[in-house]
């Protein structure tokens, strides 16, 4: 499996870091996946930031079968992190709860999200 867009940015110094989370998991063949979302990116990101696997629809791309096109928002909202299925064919999870499409549900640290096959831990990003 591919993926394409960490998120990390251009390289900064220490004293320049930013906050934000990291999500990270694999999928059923043992793939490692890490996406970083920092939190100027995210604020930017008026509606949010997409996964998916169509690399021309998403700002984070997973080139598994079972995830859709345009699969899941990723976003803030009230200083927090939540994520919003796109009616996607497979479904996402939140700590095995489904999601209702284009229902914005807030995730903390710890949290599981799952797109198709893979599973996403929720981590703050270290600074």
């Amino acid at each position: 499996m591919k993926t394409r867009g960490s998120g990390a940015g251009p390289f900064k110094s220490h004293g320049d870091v930013e906050g934000g989370w990291v999500l990270t998991g694999g999928g059923a063949e043992g793939e490692e996946l890490r996406f970083v979302f920092g939190e100027t990116e995210l604020a930017e990101a008026y509606l949010g930031l997409t996964i998916g696997r169509a690399a021309t629809l998403n700002d984070r791309v997973v080139t598994d079968a079972a995830v859709s096109r345009r699969h899941c928002r990723i976003g803030l909202a009230d200083g927090g992190l939540f994520v919003e299925d796109l009616n996607s064919l497979n479904g996402t999870l939140v700590d095995d709860m489904e999601l209702t499409p284009f229902q914005p549900l807030a995730v903390t640290t710890g949290q599981r999200i799952t797109i198709g096959r893979i599973t996403l831990l929720v981590t703050p990003l270290a600074t």
